[in-house]
């Protein structure tokens, strides 16, 4: 792959460059491999993106499989010039932010921020989200989202289907 990149970026072929990053990036780290990637990295470190691809992947892998790592070091005889990349590796992965996993989602609006006390609009709609109406007297409660038909929103209340207006500033999420 190494070969591959060089030769896109020789010749000027984006797509290419970014098929061989893309490719990267999906493989699948293994133990046994881990250095031998980190090298290839190394010793490709003038193709950056190629590089940083191949790296981020030998880092990840350390930083997810600390085990695996030590087994790496069992096997492998200090001074040695695999055991020189394994050093810089770990400095590497030392040096790196570790993947910040994403904000949690909000199991009854599915957004993030929460929409919680948000008016519910035909933009934020979600089937299954808990709402209520602001000001109807006569239906105190709670509804749950149905579907959304033509401007209306179905929902139901108290195991009754019901189907609201095009105006919907008289409904609001109620997530928290």
């Amino acid at each position: 792959l190494g070969k591959m990149y060089y030769l896109a970026d020789k010749y000027q072929l984006d797509i290419l460059k970014e098929s061989v990053t893309q490719e990267v990036s999906s493989r699948k780290m293994v133990t046994e491999k881990v250095i031998e990637a980190a090298q290839v990295a190394e010793l490709n470190v003038h193709l950056e993106k190629f590089s940083s691809a191949v790296f981020h992947k030998c880092t990840s892998f350390v930083r997810d499989n600390p085990e695996s790592v030590l087994q790496i070091f069992d096997n492998e005889e200090a001074g040695e010039e695999r055991s020189y990349t394994l050093h810089r590796l770990m400095a590497r992965t030392n040096r790196t932010e570790p993947k910040q996993p994403p904000p949690p989602v909000c199991d009854n609006c599915k957004h993030e921020p929460c929409l919680h006390g948000e008016v519910l609009t035909e933009n934020n709609f979600v089937v299954g989200a808990l709402i209520w109406h602001i000001s109807d007297l006569s239906f105190p409660g709670l509804r749950r989202t149905i579907r959304k038909i033509d401007g209306h929103f179905v929902y139901s209340y108290n195991q009754h289907v019901q189907e609201t207006h095009p105006k919907l500033v008289k409904y609001k999420f109620l997530c928290k």
